[in-house]
């Protein structure tokens, strides 16, 4: 998938980021441009140093872009897709965003997250930047990687709300001891977490995903 026809989309460095991220190149997309597209965007997604910079869309069938393009066409590929269960005026605790890996020798979509299992890779792409129509909430920090099996019902990384501090510091607890790699930050219930979802049949084979989390950054941090 590439970046939809019509669709102006500005760069700055560093746009509302901390000191950490000043270098990084910033994407501003033209969400009323995309809107009239598709009214199902609902964001943008990119990953400084990666192939992917996609716009979101969201509805209330979590398999409609799994096959159908932004601009509405039939695609293997599909369309980046948020959680029809997450709100995206306030964002939940935990939002989630899923797009296909489309296999060996592909890195478009989601295919590149698989790389994040890679301690070096891993450390070299620690930021995230999404934006939603409602709000430019800038940089996310990567903080946990994840192989997952959607058959264990003993923990759910893909939980979006939180009913108590206890609840979620548990739940945070358990990511980062799974976690493919160590974190060394502190995560608060007032943070804001970002998940990507893609699928990884290396170790679980059909029921595989590899799960990318990040937390929001404030621009003071």
């Amino acid at each position: 998938m590439s970046e939809p026809a019509d669709v102006n989309l500005s760069y700055t460095a560093g746009s509302k980021a901390p000191s950490e991220t000043s270098g990084l190149p910033f994407v501003l997309a033209d969400f009323d441009a995309l809107l009239r597209i598709n009214p199902d965007t609902v964001g943008w997604i990119a990953i400084p140093g990666t192939v992917i910079s996609y716009p979101v869309v969201q509805t209330n069938d979590n398999a409609k872009y799994l096959d159908i393009s932004f601009e509405g066409k039939y695609s293997k590929a599909g369309t980046p897709f948020a959680d029809m269960d997450n709100e995206m005026h306030a964002l939940d605790a935990n939002t989630i965003i899923y797009g296909h890996n489309m296999g060996s020798g592909r890195t478009d979509m989601f295919g590149s997250l698989t790389e994040y299992k890679d301690n070096d890779y891993f450390s070299s792409h620690r930021y995230i930047q999404f934006n939603t129509v409602y709000e430019q909430h800038g940089w996310w920090r990567v903080f946990a990687v994840i192989e997952y099996d959607v058959r264990d019902d003993s923990f759910d990384p893909m939980q979006i709300r939180f009913a108590d501090t206890v609840g979620f510091n548990k739940w945070i607890d358990k990511v980062k001891a799974v976690s493919l790699h160590d974190t060394d930050f502190e995560i608060l219930l007032s943070d804001r977490i970002l998940t990507l979802s893609t699928c990884d049949k290396s170790r679980y084979g059909r029921e595989g995903r590899l799960l990318v989390m990040a937390v929001k950054l404030n621009e003071y941090q």
